[in-house]
C-alpha cells in the first residue's frame, strides 16, 4: 500500500467517480483507476462498485475511508511541522575548532547561536586540523572552523574571513617605531614559536622559510596563550592572528602588521563533499562569519 493510492482513493470516494479524482489529483484516469485496482488487490476487498459514469463505495471502502484520511491527515500533519521545526532551528549540530580560533571566537558564537536557535542542541570540540577532517570524513562532526590549507579531496571548503599574522611585541623591542616591520627585520629579534603541530605554527615556519628568514627561535609552545605570556614578560617577538589582537584587552602587547609580503591566514568552514548542508550549519557558518569580521575589522593597523 502506497500514499499516492490512498490519496487517489480518498479523491474518488469525494468525487463520486473517476475522472472527476484524475481532475483532482492532476493524474491521468487510466493511470489512476489502475493504481486503485492494485490497492484493491493488495487489500483483498473491492472498495467501488462501478456503477457506469459513477462509483459507490462498498463495505469494505467506506471502513477504508476514515482511516485513509487519518492516514493523509498525519502525513500533512508530519510535512507541516517538519517544515516549521527545521525553519525554527531544531536539531542538532556538531561543530569543531581548531584551538587557534576558538577561545577568541566561540564564547560569542555558542551565546549568539542559542540566543536566536533555543531549540538546537549544539556540540562543540577543540581539536586540531588533522583530527578534526578525521571527525568530519567519519561524520562525528557536522562543521569544522579551521584554516587553510587543508589537504583532503573529501572536505569542501567555504570562506569565512582572511586575517593578517602581526607582529606582537613587548615595550623592551623596539618593534613599533615604525609604522610596519620588513620580514627580514624579524632576524633581529628572538622569537617565540607557535608549535609546528598547530597549523598557525607551520604557517608561521612556511612564511619564513619562503622570506627567507632565519628566526632565532628561543620557545617553542603549544598554546597562544602562552606565546602571549612569552611575549609580554619581554622574551621575545612573535606572529599572531589579527583575532588574538582583537581580544587581548591587557594593554601588556603591542601589534604591529608586517609590509609587504603581508603573512595571512585563510579561515573556512569545513565539511564532508558528499554531505547536505543544514539550516543549523548555514546559520552557524553565517554567525562565525559575522563575529570574526567584527574582531578583524576591530584591530587598527
Amino acid at each position: 500500500m502506497e500514499l499516492h493510492q490512498l490519496y487517489y482513493f480518498v479523491a474518488v470516494a469525494e468525487t463520486g467517480g473517476f475522472s472527476r479524482a484524475a481532475e483532482r489529483c492532476n493524474v491521468a484516469q487510466p493511470s489512476l483507476s489502475q493504481q486503485i485496482k492494485k490497492l484493491e488487490q493488495e487489500l483483498g476487498q473491492q472498495l467501488f462498485d462501478r456503477l457506469g459514469r459513477t462509483v459507490a463505495l462498498t463495505e469494505a471502502g467506506q471502513v477504508l475511508l476514515p482511516r485513509a484520511r487519518s492516514i493523509l491527515a498525519e502525513v500533512e500533519h508530519i510535512e507541516r511541522r517538519l517544515s516549521r521545526e527545521i525553519d525554527e532551528g531544531y536539531g542538532q549540530l556538531a561543530v569543531g575548532f581548531i584551538p587557534t580560533i576558538a577561545p577568541f571566537l566561540l564564547p560569542n558564537v555558542i551565546k549568539r547561536f542559542a540566543e536566536n536557535y533555543p531549540h538546537a542542541e549544539l556540540l562543540v570540540h577543540e581539536d586540531l586540523t588533522e583530527a578534526l577532517v578525521n571527525s568530519l570524513i567519519e561524520g562525528r562532526l557536522d562543521l569544522g572552523i579551521m584554516s587553510m590549507p587543508i589537504h583532503n579531496k573529501l572536505i569542501a571548503t567555504e570562506e569565512i574571513c582572511t586575517e593578517q599574522l602581526l607582529i606582537a611585541s613587548s615595550p623592551r623591542y623596539n618593534v613599533t617605531k615604525g609604522a610596519t616591520l620588513k620580514t627580514k627585520e624579524l632576524e633581529q629579534f628572538p622569537f617565540i614559536a607557535l608549535n609546528e603541530v598547530h597549523c598557525l605554527g607551520e604557517q608561521v615556519q612556511s612564511f619564513c622559510y619562503q622570506q627567507d628568514v632565519n628566526l632565532e627561535i628561543v620557545c617553542y609552545t603549544s598554546q597562544l596563550s602562552t606565546v602571549h605570556s612569552c611575549v609580554a614578560l619581554g622574551l621575545g617577538v612573535s606572529l599572531v592572528p589579527q583575532i588574538l589582537a582583537a581580544t587581548d584587552t591587557s594593554s601588556e602587547l603591542r601589534y604591529r602588521p608586517m609590509s609587504e609580503p603581508i603573512p595571512h591566514r585563510k579561515i573556512v568552514a569545513a565539511s564532508h563533499s558528499g554531505r547536505h548542508s543544514s539550516f543549523l550549519a548555514r546559520q552557524f557558518i553565517t554567525l562565525v562569519r559575522d563575529e570574526y569580521q567584527q574582531l578583524v575589522d576591530s584591530v587598527s593597523l
